[in-house]
């Protein structure tokens, strides 16, 4: 017999399905009940045979179930079945109706498709026809146009009608080819007339263009400017524009070589005026180059109309070989007469260290005139490049129409922007080899690549004199004269760079600024700092052992130590100056327009000033660290060194004594005050800021370490405290909030030794994370181990257990 408990286990299930919480609750509590028995096959075979016959009555009952619903539904569902079946049946009627008309629609939609491309067709013919009709009528008036430029060609030559002629040829040349075509037909009725007139045309316009070549040559000749500019107008609508613009610069030559030979002749003669002799050549460059301006802005108009700003372009190049070749002449007589080529070896072998006899090398001043004189004639051209440019460049050849009639509205969007584009790159090209690739664009980069070099020596050469003539420039001044000289030496270079327009050479003139300011520059004011601060202690030994000589080494030594701090004070006001020079540049700068390419070359440029300032800093920083350790940091240390020698194991009568007589803090306050107060007056403002920085890390690092030698009970640290704020406001009110930043870890430790209990001072550390910036770092776990150990009240165990 099967187990009863089993039994009453299985029985006790519920259908599946349903809710079975009550089953699983008592199936838990019997399972609980049961004792662990080690695992028995026939008894699992027993529980599963069960299992099965639990589910085949589960089986049974939903059987019964479902025929019970199904009979429900036969009996009171049969009238429901039936509307349903006739529902469906409707339905199918109906669908069958759709069907019907469906294929009619379909119907007549081939239908109407067969009529559209009927009448599609019908319209395409008539389209083909229209096109055919306007050409044949295009061709009509072609040829009765062609009739009647023939008939009055010959009328209009005869009677020097010139422009009615013009008019007639350009009117036959610009007929559609399909008329000259018709002349070729076997038909004779229809083409003799064709052919007469177009033999008629062809024979006048040769004649034609004889008359105006001989009759422009002519006027040119008589210099006949009404009858020129009557003529040059007429080529374009012959379409010979080229033989019009050639014939006409002739004139225009004429008058350019003329006005070359008189100003070449005043400038051999030494100009006109003796004041500007040292500018002579740049002078007559200038004068030369207004000249053509106003040539060209007085020509330029009477051809702009008829031949558009393609040929412009083409015209500028003729005559422009003109204008080449007086410049030619004249940088062969700037070079005799400056010797340019001469100093321009002799400034290459100074820049590149080779030796050079010192009668030889060239004086600075001769070097400045002529580099003063490049940069005019370059602002020169740069003004002629830029008439040019806005005369003739900045207009888009679009908008001249060309004298053959062509007519872009007839041309679809995209190869009209095709046709723009094409053009755009055409004309910017011609504008690149005007400018740069003419004799006068070439040699004057020539010219400025010698510039360059003559503004390196010559910053060079002035930069050396300044240094060699370094002096105090006043009693009361804390700089030299090399400040004001050099920056002044760099500010004129550089100034007089950017008034010649050539942004690559502003650019090569900074770099080469900066690269004397970090290497001669700074290497003659690092050289002084580095012989360090002499104090009174660091002679004395020595005037002692040689008493005739003390009063040579106390000089010597004065003389040191105003050599460190002018160089000190030198570094700090060049790198303010260099601060100020770059901003003063970009101010003057940015009130120009100039493309992007140019304004990026300048913004970077001004950054290697910055850097160069930023060298200057540091150096400054360099020199007040050396001051500081030679002059106040021992003295800290020693004025420091009784602090820890006063008892921390107060009452409240000592904290009450300490208020009338302090026994550390004003006094030491008094004398660090002397030390700053005695260097105060010899140093520029920056560098007395940096001493009292280092001055104040100092202090707080000399009571940290007194503070480690010493025992507190909660008095001693309420008194700590009160000395930690003197020598905050001490420090604030004589720095700012700067030197406050420096006693950060030092305010730590006071305020962990002024705390009630272990748990304050963790939360007083916790919340010091929070506080500190980044200059200041927060002490660390053992470190305020360290701190709390100093606190005689509190326990040993409680520290160590901190975590």
């Amino acid at each position: 017999m099967p187990d009863n408990s089993l039994h009453s286990k299985y029985l006790s299930g519920v259908p599946a399905g349903r809710k079975n919480g009550v089953r699983n609750a008592a199936v838990e509590k019997r399972t609980e009940e049961l004792p662990e028995k080690q695992f028995d096959f026939s008894r699992k075979i027993r529980e599963l045979r069960l299992e099965l016959e639990i589910k085949k009555r589960e089986e049974e009952r939903i059987e019964k179930d479902i025929a019970i619903i199904l009979e429900e539904n036969t009996i009171d569902g049969g009238e429901q079945n039936r509307s349903f079946g006739l529902a469906v049946t409707r339905f199918n009627n109906q669908m069958l109706v759709v069907e019907n008309s469906a294929k009619q629609l379909t119907s007549a939609l081939k239908n109407i498709s067969a009529l559209a491309d009927t009448i599609s067709g019908r319209v395409s013919a008539l389209d083909v026809a229209k096109t055919r009709v306007v050409g044949c009528l295009q061709l009509a008036g072609d040829m009765r146009d062609l009739g009647v430029c023939a008939e009055g060609i010959d009328d209009a030559i005869r009677s020097e009608d010139f422009e009615t002629a013009s008019q007639h040829i350009h009117r036959f040349l610009t007929l559609d080819q399909a008329v000259f075509q018709i002349r070729d037909f076997k038909q004779k009725d229809a083409t003799d007339s064709i052919r007469h007139s177009y033999e008629i045309l062809s024979s006048a316009k040769e004649r034609l263009s004889k008359i105006l070549k001989s009759r422009l040559t002519e006027a040119v000749q008589n210099k006949n400017v009404a009858e020129m500019q009557r003529f040059v107008k007429l080529f374009p609508l012959i379409h010979e524009p080229d033989e019009g613009l050639q014939r006409y610069s002739v004139y225009l030559n004429q008058i350019i070589d003329k006005l070359a030979e008189e100003n070449l002749a005043i400038m051999k003669a030494g100009g006109t005026d003796d004041n500007r002799r040292n500018v002579l050549y740049a002078d007559t460059l200038f004068i030369f180059f207004e000249g053509v301006a106003e040539i060209i802005e007085s020509n330029l108009p009477v051809l702009e109309h008829t031949y558009g700003l393609e040929k412009l372009l083409d015209f500028m190049f003729i005559l422009q070989a003109r204008i080449d070749d007086f410049f030619k002449r004249l940088l062969e007589e700037f070079d005799a007469r400056r010797r340019l080529s001469h100093l321009n070896r002799i400034v290459d072998d100074v820049l590149h260290n080779r030796k050079l006899n010192e009668e030889e090398a060239p004086d600075p001043l001769e070097i400045d005139v002529i580099a003063s004189e490049i940069c005019m004639m370059n602002t020169s051209v740069e003004m002629y490049w830029r008439f040019v440019g806005r005369r003739i460049g900045s207009k888009d050849v679009d908008m001249a129409r060309s004298p053959s009639g062509d007519d872009d509205e007839e041309i679809d969007e995209e190869a009209r922007l095709e046709r723009q584009r094409l053009r755009k790159e055409a004309k910017e090209q011609k504008m690149d080899q005007l400018l740069n690739r003419s004799r006068v664009g070439t040699k004057m980069q020539e010219l400025i690549g010698s510039y360059c070099s003559l503004e390196h020596f010559y910053m060079l050469k002035s930069v050396q004199k300044a240094i060699k003539s370094d002096a105090k420039e006043d009693v009361g001044g804390l700089t030299s004269s090399i400040v004001d000289d050099v920056v002044f030496i760099i500010r004129k270079s550089i100034r007089r760079a950017a008034g010649s327009g050539n942004v690559d050479s502003v650019c090569a003139t900074i770099n080469n600024a900066t690269a004397l300011l970090d290497t001669v520059v700074h290497n003659y004011l690092h050289q002084h700092i580095q012989t360090g601060y002499v104090t009174s202690s660091n002679f004395a030994s020595e005037a002692f052992t040689a008493y005739q000589q003390g009063k040579q080494v106390k000089e010597a030594a004065e003389c040191q130590k105003e050599q460190f701090l002018q160089a000190l004070n030198n570094a700090a006001k060049l790198s303010e100056l260099l601060i100020e020079l770059q901003k003063g540049l970009i101010m003057e700068w940015s009130k120009v327009k100039r493309p992007p390419v140019e304004k990026n070359k300048l913004e970077h440029s001004t950054t290697q000033i910055e850097e160069s300032a930023k060298k200057f800093s540091s150096l400054a920083r360099h020199g007040a660290e050396e001051l500081f350790k030679s002059a106040i940091k021992n003295k800290i240390r020693q004025k420091a060194d009784p602090y820890h020698d006063i008892d921390r194991q107060m009452t409240m009568d000592d904290i009450e004594h300490y208020e009338a007589h302090d026994p550390f803090v004003d006094q030491f306050l008094v004398q660090i005050n002397c030390l700053l107060v005695e260097h105060e007056p010899a140093l520029f403002p920056e560098n007395y800021e940096a001493v009292v920085l280092l001055t104040a890390s100092e202090i707080a690092r000399q009571i940290e370490v007194a503070i480690a030698k010493c025992q507190f009970n909660r008095y001693g640290a309420l008194q700590l405290d009160k000395e930690y704020r003197q020598i905050c406001a001490y420090l604030t009110n004589v720095a700012g909030w700067s030197a406050r930043e420096k006693l950060g870890r030092l305010g730590q430790i006071v305020s962990l030794l002024n705390v009630e209990t272990i748990d304050e001072a963790m939360e007083v550390w916790h919340h010091s994370k929070t506080m500190t910036t980044s200059t200041t770092r927060t002490l660390t776990l053992p470190e305020v181990r360290k701190v709390l150990a100093l606190r005689a009240d509190f326990p040993t165990i409680a520290i160590k257990s901190i975590e």
